[in-house]
């Protein structure tokens, strides 16, 4: 089975493709962001990131979308320009019948490093660690995506039918 985990944003979105060939082995199979310009306007910047979606989509053909539930409290502009990006990955996911889970981000961190509260850089350590990577991720958001589709992996009850 194969789970696209996604950390959605506009400026950068972070994904990445985990294998699960079982409950006990986890393959990361790639990961990184979508990045846009800021120059562009905002719709021409979410066409974008629906192309690069769905190409993802095409060569990785993942089964599930786990992506990580809003959470946002200081930028309300910015908040709502993040829910239309995951709006248009909801939908991209259900017309292409993948199943999904939406963890909320002290789910996420907890389930990936057993702090609820974990910093960015603790997160990127983990990702080293589990996937036993050479380095940590450099960008933040795919250290995050990684998480993401490490938790749908050991959460799989958690995930919406067909």
């Amino acid at each position: 089975m194969k789970i696209l985990g996604v950390d959605p944003g506009f400026g950068l979105c972070g994904f990445a493709i985990i294998h699960q060939k079982n409950k006990q082995t986890l393959d990361l199979e790639t990961f990184g962001v979508i990045r846009t310009k800021p120059q562009k306007n905002f719709s021409a910047r979410l066409c974008e990131i629906a192309e690069d979606f769905e190409l993802l989509l095409k060569k990785y053909k993942p089964e599930i979308l786990s992506i990580e539930d809003l959470f946002f409290v200081q930028n309300v502009t910015t908040g709502m320009n993040v829910a239309h990006v995951r709006g248009m990955m909801l939908f991209l996911a259900h017309k292409n019948g993948l199943r999904l889970v939406e963890p909320k981000p002290v789910e996420v961190k907890h389930c990936f490093t057993g702090n609820g509260k974990a910093t960015k850089a603790e997160m990127k350590k983990m990702a080293q660690l589990i996937f036993k990577l050479k380095t940590s991720p450099r960008i933040d958001d795919s250290a995050d995506a990684i998480a993401i589709a490490y938790f749908a992996a050991q959460n799989i009850d958690l995930i919406s039918k067909k």
